[in-house]
Parts: C-alpha cells; sequence; structure tokens
C-alpha cells in the first residue's frame, strides 16, 4: 500500500524506435514526451517526466534507446551508463516496463532484455511492453503466438500488449 506522499518510480527502457515516449505519453494521459514515425531519435539522454494519474504521483525515467549507432562503437558506454542521471538522482526505481516491437523481437532485443534482467534480477519487477501491435484484433492474441518463443526469462516475466497510438 502506497502512501498519500509517495511517489511510484517507473524507468521504461527498450532499443529506440520502440515507441518508449508513446508509452510515456499513454501512461500519462498527454503529450510530455517527444515521439517521432522519422528515422531521427527523440530521447537523446535519460530524461524524468514528473506526473500525477488519478492522484498517484509518478516520476517516469525514459531511458535513451539501446542500439543507437553511437551504442556499437567499440568504446560505446555500458548499459549501466544510461541510468547515471537516475542514479544521481538517487531514484529508487519500482516498476522497470520493457518496451519492444511486436514484429520484430530480434536476438538483439533478447541480448538487452537478458542484460536488464541480469542487472536487475528480482529486486525491481520488470513488466515487458509489447508495443505496435496496431494490427492485431485481440492484442492479447500476439502473447499467446510468440511466448514460447521469447526465452524462459521474457516468457516468465509480465507482460502489457499495446498500442502507442492515441487514438486506437
Amino acid at each position: 500500500m502506497m502512501v498519500d506522499d509517495a511517489v511510484l518510480t517507473v524507468m521504461v527502457l527498450g532499443e529506440i524506435g520502440v515507441g518508449k515516449s508513446s508509452v510515456v505519453n499513454l501512461i500519462v494521459g498527454e503529450y510530455v514526451a517527444g515521439c517521432s514515425p522519422d528515422v531521427e531519435v527523440c530521447t537523446r539522454g535519460t530524461t524524468k517526466h514528473e506526473a500525477t494519474v488519478e492522484s498517484m504521483k509518478l516520476h517516469i525515467w525514459e531511458v535513451s534507446g539501446f542500439n543507437k549507432p553511437e551504442d556499437l562503437k567499440k568504446n560505446a558506454p555500458d548499459i549501466e551508463d544510461k541510468f547515471g542521471p537516475m542514479l544521481e538522482a538517487k531514484a529508487s526505481v519500482n516498476v522497470i516496463l520493457f518496451c519492444m516491437r511486436g514484429q520484430k523481437v530480434t536476438a538483439t532485443t533478447k541480448r538487452i532484455f537478458e542484460r536488464i534482467h541480469g542487472i536487475f534480477k528480482k529486486r525491481i519487477p520488470i513488466v515487458l511492453v509489447i508495443n505496435h501491435l496496431e494490427r492485431e484484433r485481440d492484442m492479447e492474441d500476439w502473447w499467446r503466438r510468440n511466448q514460447g518463443p521469447l526465452g524462459t526469462s521474457m516468457n516468465g516475466t509480465r507482460h502489457t500488449c499495446v498500442t502507442g497510438l492515441p487514438v486506437y
């Protein structure tokens, strides 16, 4: 049970272009995180969004996307480096939303998830947010068809199937 003054701290992460900013906007209920269908990356660094949703105070840390071209360079920062602004703010994370594209679950997506899962283990709950499911009649059908091939750690994780479109 949360105390009235408590803040729920959420970390939203995933590869570039999976709809992290759209998920932030869906949670908040308004356009607070820049979104674009274009090639350019929207979230250039880890960004904190503060909101109140139905009397619940939220701090949403949107982590810049993994697999940006600079991430592929030899001296690229490690995954943990992207958490720097949260560590500096001494943020205590209550839940991690790992965003991924339903149509394109790649070996890289699985590798990044395994790394995040390894870092946080069972200390912080991780929820898969499967995005870009606009063509599914029932979005949960995607999970029923694909949970097996995702692998053991993803398969054992809570999930939600969504579309990042504002009106669907």
